[in-house]
């Protein structure tokens, strides 16, 4: 098993793995995504100069810093904080933010010209990049007029390596995985099938 680990996690140019060069980042990115859809991601931007380019962010602070986020008024001006916390490059480029989002519930279910409805609890709004939105309540959370409700996810992908099942998979994975860490009180559905054909 360790070296299997070993062999997928290959890939940067001075013969170091992925996980010797980027331990953060491959340690965020395999709990985020899953080791396996990980495993495939490298493979299929495999090149000699491999490697992520996103912040050393661990799951726990991005947790963390999104439920801070959460319990606090929003403050308009200021906005959300973006995370971005997976962005991995070489034959192509893969990359993943998430965020609160600006919108409202309200908003996105009006927007119907850009938002379309994935599940009771799940809007999109592009194909490529993915972009999706879920409703994430969080015990304790601000009241008010603008409540932190809609986690905002996004992922791009500019190789032709990847199929769109395979990148929704990766949309799908992240958004399941930040609900669980997050531990949504409502808990939200979030299908395999975002619908990204409508």
């Amino acid at each position: 098993m360790a070296v299997s680990a070993l062999t997928f996690s290959t890939g940067c140019a001075d013969g170091q793995s992925l996980s010797e060069k980027y331990p953060t980042q491959w340690t965020t990115c395999n709990a985020l995504f899953g080791a396996k859809n990980m495993e495939s991601l490298r493979d299929m931007l495999d090149s000699d100069d491999l490697k992520f380019s996103n912040p050393k962010l661990s799951v726990d602070q991005v947790k963390k810093s999104l439920a801070k986020e959460a319990i606090v008024p929003y403050d308009k001006r200021k906005g959300f904080d973006t995370y971005d916390v997976c962005t991995l490059s070489g034959n192509g480029t893969f990359d993943a933010t998430v965020r609160w989002s600006a919108d409202t519930l309200k908003a996105v279910q009006t927007y119907t010209d850009r938002w379309h409805r994935a599940s009771a609890d799940v809007y999109v709004s592009e194909a490529s990049p993915i972009h999706l939105v879920f409703r994430c309540e969080i015990k304790g959370a601000a009241s008010g007029p603008h409540v932190q409700v809609l986690l905002e996810v996004r992922t791009w992908e500019s190789s032709t390596n990847l199929s769109t099942d395979f990148h929704q998979k990766l949309s799908v994975n992240l958004a399941r995985t930040l609900r669980d860490e997050l531990a949504c009180t409502n808990k939200p559905n979030i299908p395999d099938d975002l619908q990204l054909s409508k």
